[in-house]
């Protein structure tokens, strides 16, 4: 189906072993782990302490995780307090995507050349 070297030209620059920071997807795939943890959903601040971010950094990607429908606040007219904010289908289905792309690169960072 696909050729080895192919993989290695598409996947050679998303070797988690090379990056000294995370890149912006096993951000989101952290907070969509975090959030799919708890079924009463979770706080602003167990997501910060779950994905390991500062508060500017949480605003921005539960801003831009509920603008693309990954998941959904609760409750978000009382205030951001109070507001818990849950998983929806369309995050499964990435955070499913993005675990099954871990594996396909475990898998070829480990097989012998």
């Amino acid at each position: 189906m696909y050729d080895c070297s192919l993989f290695g030209m598409l996947f050679q620059r998303l070797s988690i072993s090379k990056f000294k920071y995370r890149d912006r997807a096993s951000i989101m795939k952290d907070i969509l782990e975090t959030v799919n943890g708890d079924v009463k959903g979770k706080t602003k601040t167990s997501i910060m302490r779950g994905a390991n971010l500062n508060f500017e950094q949480v605003n921005r990607y539960l801003d831009f995780l509920v603008l693309s429908d990954t998941i959904k606040a609760a409750n978000p007219l009382r205030g951001q307090e109070l507001a818990r904010y849950r998983i929806t289908q369309k995050g499964l289905k990435f955070l499913r995507s993005t675990e099954m792309l871990d594996l396909i690169m475990y898998a070829y960072q480990r097989k012998p050349v």
